[in-house]
C-alpha cells in the first residue's frame, strides 16, 4: 500500500513540476514577445515622427522657395511698371512741350474765356439776352456726340437734363432704371439760342442747378455769334481747363457760318489742346436737322447717306416726336452708337414723356421721364411715297396719268346673315382664304369676324 502510494505521490509531484516548468516557460516567452511588440511599435512611431518632421521641413523649404519667387516676380513687375510709367511721363512731357510750342504763337489763348454761374444766368432780369458713360449707352467721355432734332422738339430740355445728370453724377430720368449713373464731371453750357423767359419758366430760375458745377456761356460772351468765334472761345477754354469737363452746345446750327464738318474739326482741335494738359474734353452738340442743307433722314440702316459732318461725329442721337403716342411724348433713337460699343437698346428706341416737377409754389422743372422701349420699326416715321418723273410732270400741268376707266372698287359690307354663315364655316374648320374668296372679302375681314365671334 505504501509502495503504491509512494508511486502515486511521485507521479503527481512529477506532473505538478512539469506543469509549473511549462507555465514558467510560457510566461517567459510571452513576456519577451510583448516586449518585442512594444519595441516594434515604438520604433514604428519614431520612424513615422521622423517622416513627419522631414515632410514638414520639405514643406517649409518649398514655401520659402515659393515666397522668394513671388517676391522676385513682384519686384520684376514693379520694375516693368515703373519703366512703363516713366515712358508715359516722358511722352506726356513731350506732348505738353509740343502743345505749348503750338500755342505760344497764339496770344489769345492766354485770355481766360468768360464763364457764368447758374445763379447769374437764372436770376437775370427779363428781357436780357440770353460712372465710364456720360449718358449710359449713348455718350462716352472724350467723344463728340451729336443730338439731331427738328425745331421745338425738345433739344434744350434734353441737353439741360444731361448737363444736370453729369454735374450731379446721377442717372438721367429719361433712361430706364437699369442704366448706370452718369460720370460726374464739370459742365460748361454754351447757350447759343438764349430765351431767358423760357429758362425761368421751365427750369425754376435755375433752382434745379443749385450747388452743381455748371458754368454758362451766352451769345454776348462770344462777341460775335459765329462759328469761328465759338471755336476760338472753346479752344481758349480747353487751354485753361484743369479737370475733365463736358461741354454742351445748344444748338451749334444757330452759329453764323456753321457747317458740321468745320465745327467737328474745330472741336477735335480743342480736345487735342485739353489732352496735352491731361484733361478729357467731351462734347454734346445739338443741331436742327432742318438747318443742315444736305441732311437726309437717318436711320441705323442708311446713316451713310446723311450729312458728312454727321458721319464724323463719335455718336449720333435723334430726338423725334413723329409717330409718338401723344404731343408730350418723344422718341430717343441711337442712329450711331459710340465706337466699340453696340447700340444701347438694339431691340428698339426709348419712349419718354414731358414731366413737370413742382419745385415750390412759383417754380417748376420740365424734364423727360422714361416710359418704355418700343420696337424701332413701330417708332420710325413713315417715308413719303415716291412719285415718278412722269407723274411729277403731269401733276404740274394739272393732268394725272392714272386711268379712271372701269368702276371704282367699293368696300364689301356683309349682312348679319352672311356674318353668321362666316362664323359657322369657321367653326367647321374651313380655311380663311376659302371663306374670303366665297364672300369676296379680305382675309383681314374674316379675321375680324372671327375675333368678334370669340369675344
Amino acid at each position: 500500500m505504501s509502495k503504491n502510494w509512494s508511486k502515486v505521490g511521485w507521479a503527481a509531484l512529477s506532473a505538478a513540476i512539469t506543469a509549473a516548468i511549462t507555465y514558467s516557460i510560457k510566461a517567459v516567452v510571452n513576456h519577451f514577445s510583448n516586449k518585442s511588440n512594444s519595441n516594434v511599435q515604438t520604433e514604428a512611431a519614431m520612424v513615422l515622427e521622423d517622416h513627419k518632421l522631414e515632410n514638414a521641413k520639405e514643406l517649409e523649404e518649398k514655401k520659402t522657395e515659393e515666397r522668394k519667387k513671388r517676391l522676385e516676380d513682384e519686384e520684376e513687375h514693379r520694375r516693368k511698371m515703373n519703366e512703363i510709367a516713366e515712358e508715359q511721363r516722358r511722352k506726356h512731357r513731350e506732348s505738353q512741350q509740343a502743345a505749348q510750342e503750338q500755342v505760344n504763337g497764339d496770344s489769345s489763348l492766354d485770355t481766360a474765356p468768360n464763364l457764368r454761374s447758374s445763379a447769374s444766368v437764372f436770376t437775370r432780369p427779363s428781357g436780357f439776352g440770353p460712372k465710364v458713360w456720360l449718358v449710359d449707352g449713348y455718350a462716352k467721355p472724350g467723344q463728340i456726340t451729336l443730338v439731331v432734332a427738328g425745331g421745338g422738339v425738345g433739344k434744350s430740355t434734353l441737353l439741360l437734363q444731361i448737363a444736370k445728370a453729369v454735374a450731379n453724377g446721377e442717372r438721367a430720368e429719361f433712361l430706364p432704371d437699369s442704366c448706370c449713373a452718369s460720370l460726374k464731371q464739370d459742365v460748361v453750357y454754351y447757350r447759343i439760342e438764349d430765351f431767358p423767359d423760357e429758362l425761368e419758366g421751365k427750369y425754376g430760375k435755375g433752382k434745379v442747378f443749385d450747388g452743381l458745377n455748371i458754368q454758362w456761356v451766352l451769345p454776348e460772351d462770344l462777341g460775335v455769334n459765329s462759328l469761328s468765334a465759338f471755336l476760338d472761345h472753346v479752344k481758349r477754354l480747353a487751354h485753361k481747363l484743369e479737370r475733365d469737363t463736358l461741354v454742351c452746345v445748344d444748338p451749334a446750327t444757330k452759329l453764323d457760318g456753321h457747317s458740321h464738318e468745320a465745327c467737328i474739326k474745330g472741336l477735335e482741335d480743342a480736345q487735342k489742346i485739353a489732352k496735352a494738359n491731361s484733361v478729357t474734353l467731351s462734347f454734346i452738340v445739338a443741331a436742327h436737322v432742318d438747318e443742315i442743307k444736305d441732311w437726309k433722314h437717318l436711320t441705323t440702316e442708311n446713316i451713310k447717306g446723311g450729312d458728312k459732318g454727321v458721319q464724323q461725329a463719335g455718336a449720333v442721337i435723334a430726338l423725334r416726336k413723329e409717330g409718338t403716342p401723344g404731343d408730350n411724348h418723344r422718341f430717343i433713337q441711337c442712329l450711331k452708337a459710340p465706337k466699340g460699343h453696340p447700340a444701347p437698346f438694339p431691340e428698339g428706341v426709348l419712349v419718354c414723356k414731358y414731366v413737370k416737377t413742382q419745385l415750390d409754389n412759383d417754380n417748376w422743372y420740365l424734364h423727360f421721364e422714361h416710359v418704355e422701349i418700343k420696337p424701332e420699326k413701330k417708332a420710325l416715321p413713315k417715308k413719303p411715297k415716291t412719285i415718278k418723273e412722269d407723274d411729277k410732270t403731269e401733276a404740274s400741268n394739272g393732268v394725272s396719268n392714272k386711268t379712271t376707266d372701269g368702276p371704282k372698287k367699293t368696300k364689301r359690307t356683309l349682312t348679319a346673315e352672311e356674318k353668321a354663315e362666316v362664323v359657322m364655316l369657321l367653326e367647321q374648320k374651313v380655311k380663311s382664304p376659302v371663306i374670303a374668296k366665297q364672300f369676296k372679302i379680305s382675309l383681314r375681314t374674316v379675321q375680324r369676324i372671327a375675333k368678334e365671334a370669340r369675344a
